[in-house]
């Protein structure tokens, strides 16, 4: 059969149109190369964004409040797992805190122990932002903010392999981590066990020094511990009590179990002191702790009076050779829970002049501090009002310490002042060790060495030790627009 002319012109025609459609799927098809090969390009780099980011804001959470530290810390470990983010890392710092009623302000009894936006930032209201239960606020360090949460921008750009032959070179990815460290507008989750030290002897309730009509300072003792145990979870934080002068007068206390007299630890590790929440001890119209729980019990009907021995609670060396858990350190060693962070929240406001068996008392704390540290034990100290009622201006001093680091010889004529001795006895030792009159609150530098005059809030102090203590470093979602 033979083509006639048409026929083949027909065909010529069909044949260019293949090669234009030919053309044209090529196209098509390396479009869709480029977009499965190039998003996925693009998808690994945001998910290695999002690992980089994620760790570096972890990172610097934990150096918290110190907003200097964190930010480097940040951009180190940015740089460290993607060295490609070289000026696409921007961090910023906020403070976040709870709203659990929900009512659209943060709690007001966060701010300023959790973080503090400073002076500038109201209450409530802007800028205060809301939402499931936390709100945050624009925190900056470098004002004095102390800041719980950094929030890191980053971005990246990723190279196209098959796009640019459709005019896309590049793409961007944007990512924002926030992480926080302490209790982030939450219940404290973190496991741990915790002894209260505190000192009962008889400077803490000079009657003569305190206005009628106002709280003594065993008072605010008895208030700050309550505050810590409201704060607790009790199926998560397990808390005791060991006391300085040593157990006595505790018959006083309706105890189901008395406690022999010259004991340091007066109440082991325990959980039960929410069982039945049936007493107000701030008088905010809520039932707080177990008045039935023998902790909250003891920490109501503290006695004063005696001597101070600072070394004993925490390790008292007459009783090691015992089987007796007489102190906070056989007590988190031998009942502590395996696994669980130990600690010890340690408070006094006077010189050591015990146990009459050492030469240099001061000296003998220190050393039990050393060894309960060296056991894995965090300890936190405060000096609670350590100035000298006798000579405004001066510290209460190691006076018994003839020699040794704290004595007479290295600090005359008096020896060094208290302030010294609690500084080192703290994990994380400062050099914050208020040598003038303690007029503020002392503790900008996240230590575990607190000081504080009688006249403030010792609350707020307990519990600034409790979130420091049982914090941990997360990653947050900030409400939006915070």
């Amino acid at each position: 059969m033979k083509l006639n002319r048409h026929s083949k012109a027909r065909l010529a025609s069909d044949d260019g149109g293949i090669l234009v459609l030919s053309a044209f799927l090529l196209i098509v098809l390396l479009a869709l190369a480029a977009l499965a090969v190039d998003i996925t390009l693009q998808s690994g780099d945001r998910q290695q964004l999002w690992n980089s980011s994620d760790a570096a804001a972890l990172a610097g959470a934990a150096l918290l409040p110190d907003g200097l530290a964190a930010e480097a810390q940040a951009m180190d470990t940015a740089l460290a797992n993607d060295d490609e983010l070289a000026g696409d890392v921007n961090p910023t710092f906020r403070c976040l805190v709870g709203d659990r009623n929900n009512d659209g302000q943060p709690d007001a009894d966060e701010v300023p122990f959790v973080c503090d936006p400073g002076a500038d930032v109201p209450a409530s209201g802007p800028p205060w932002v809301c939402a499931d239960g936390i709100c945050t606020a624009p925190c900056v360090p470098a004002d004095g903010d102390k800041c719980n949460t950094i929030v890191l921008e980053t971005e990246k750009t990723t190279d196209y392999a098959f796009a640019p032959v459709i005019g896309f070179d590049e793409g961007t990815t944007g990512i924002i981590s926030a992480a926080c460290r302490g209790s982030c507008g939450a219940a404290l989750s973190g496991p741990v066990d915790l002894i209260l030290v505190l000192d009962r002897s008889g400077s803490m309730t000079n009657e003569s020094e305190v206005p009628v009509g106002s709280p003594n300072d065993m008072d605010q003792v008895e208030r700050a511990s309550l505050a810590v145990l409201d704060f607790f979870d009790p199926a998560f934080q397990h808390v005791g009590l060991a006391v300085l002068p040593p157990a006595d007068k505790l018959d006083e206390c309706d105890r189901a179990n008395p406690v022999e007299d010259g004991r340091f630890l007066v109440v082991g590790l325990s959980n039960d002191y929410k069982d039945t929440l049936n007493y107000d001890f701030d008088g905010d119209g809520t039932d707080d702790v177990d008045s039935t729980s023998e902790l909250v019990n003891i920490i109501r009907c503290s006695t004063d009076g005696g001597t101070t021995n600072l070394g004993s609670p925490i390790r008292d060396t007459a009783a090691q050779t015992t089987e007796l858990n007489d102190d906070a350190f056989s007590e988190l060693l031998n009942n502590g829970r395996p696994g669980v962070k130990k600690g010890i929240l340690f408070l006094s406001d006077g010189g050591a002049n015990q146990p009459s068996s050492h030469p240099h008392p001061c000296e003998y704390a220190g050393i039990q501090a050393t060894a309960a540290k060296n056991q894995g034990i965090e300890i936190y100290t405060i000096g609670f009002g350590v100035d000298d009622p006798g000579a405004p201006g001066r510290m209460v001093n190691c006076d018994r310490d003839e020699a040794g680091p704290y004595g007479q010889i290295l600090y005359p004529p008096d020896g060094a002042p208290v302030t010294r001795l609690l500084a080192d006895m703290a994990s994380q030792p400062s050099d914050d060790n208020c040598t003038v009159a303690t007029t503020d609150l002392e503790n900008n530098d996240d230590d575990n060495f607190f000081c504080i005059p009688k006249d403030e809030d010792l609350a707020d102090v307990f519990l600034a030790v409790a979130i420091q203590f049982a914090q941990g470093s997360r990653l947050v979602q900030l409400p939006p627009g915070g």
